[in-house]
């Protein structure tokens, strides 16, 4: 049995039934916008088939004429992109209610892989089921292109049976996180990633349980693709987000995230003269915890995984007062790859007497 074949049996068992059907189907559930088109609401879909779609419009558009088209979920709002597809079509023929278009599948797509998700999309009518598919396509076109065409190992870590439903939800999210990351970048449609890499960040960011978590596997994703799409960099990096649990992710975005706001606002200040203390109230905000041992051990890891500067002092019984979150420039690196950050270079050098902003964490976001 073929790789292809394989994907297709095991879509149907995480949930997209593949049901008998002709070829052509009359969807319930699907609309079409085209992005040139002079009507303002979406065209309802008389027939969708692997191949194609048939649009009932005025439009006539010329025979061979590529189109863009955004399939969704009929009566969804516009700004609801997670019902929403986006498909090259090119006009094949006219009818007299209408104009069939043929897709246009982008380089490497399957095409076996890609008729079973159109005709999921075409046959469930539950809201859940249908978001499900439209998630997986999104991540499928989104991966292809990425990886130009070689997305296979993502792909079937999505599709075969190596993560459960949860995991599988979890990995979409990272994926489509990470594309909404790139769509403000001057070269987006050009970023491309290294397969590897890209399955690498899947597989162990899909066990992600927490949002801040997630959002730091999605950067990770987004800030590993470039143009030439060969960084490799981000492999020793999913190796430190792997262990980190959800408060210590909380701990360490909220600590990186307020120095890199307090050296923006001192242009020049080097990161040697920068001191971070926090008030246990202001770690029980953080960290969601009201017990101080709890929250020194989460510090103890991170201090172990050379995240930030200073241990806690475990040896003291003088009622704590405050700690010293200060990263390191390893943890603040993790944190600014991890926002999307592609820039290898952003903090500055120097070794002069610390300094301790005291209200670097009295400004809130």
């Amino acid at each position: 049995m073929s790789t292809v074949d394989n994907w297709k049996r095991r879509l149907l068992r995480l949930g997209f039934p593949e049901r008998p059907r002709a070829d052509r189907m009359a969807p319930s559930c699907l609309a079409a916008q085209p992005r040139n088109s002079r009507a303002s609401s979406a065209a309802s879909i008389k027939n969708l088939s692997s191949t194609g779609v048939y649009l009932l419009t005025e439009e006539r558009w010329p025979l061979g004429e590529l189109i863009s088209l955004t399939l969704q979920g009929q009566g969804s709002p516009e700004n609801c992109s997670e019902l929403q597809i986006p498909v090259q079509t090119r006009v094949s023929r006219h009818g007299k209610d209408g104009i069939g278009l043929s897709f246009v599948l982008p380089p490497g797509l399957d095409a076996k892989l890609w008729g079973v998700l159109v005709r999921n999309a075409g046959v469930l009518t539950d809201t859940k089921s249908i978001l499900s598919t439209f998630r997986m396509f999104q991540t499928i076109l989104f991966l292809n292109r990425l990886c130009r065409g070689a997305a296979d190992e993502s792909i079937l870590l999505l599709l075969g049976g190596e993560l459960d439903e949860l995991r599988t939800e979890g990995a979409l999210d990272i994926v489509l996180r990470a594309e909404k990351l790139l769509v403000s970048e001057p070269d987006a449609n050009r970023m491309r990633v290294f397969p590897p890499l890209a399955a690498n960040i899947l597989k162990n960011g899909a066990w992600a349980i927490d949002d801040v978590t997630k959002q730091l596997w999605a950067g990770l994703l987004a800030a590993s693709c470039s143009v030439e799409g060969t960084d490799e960099s981000g492999g020793a990096l999913v190796d430190l987000l792997i262990h980190l649990t959800p408060v210590q992710s909380r701990i360490l975005v909220a600590a990186c995230s307020k120095v890199m706001e307090f050296m923006s606002e001192h242009e020049g200040l080097p990161l040697a003269r920068i001191m971070l203390t926090l008030t246990p109230e202001e770690m029980f905000r953080i960290t969601g915890m009201n017990d101080i041992s709890r929250i020194a051990i989460e510090i103890a890891y991170l201090f172990h995984a050379e995240l930030i500067e200073k241990n806690f002092d475990f040896t003291s019984y003088i009622p704590t007062e405050s700690f010293d979150l200060t990263p390191t420039r390893l943890g603040l690196d993790l944190y600014m790859r991890c926002k999307g950050d592609c820039a290898k270079h952003y903090l500055s050098g120097g070794e002069a007497k610390r300094t301790s902003p005291e209200s670097l964490f009295d400004r809130r976001d």
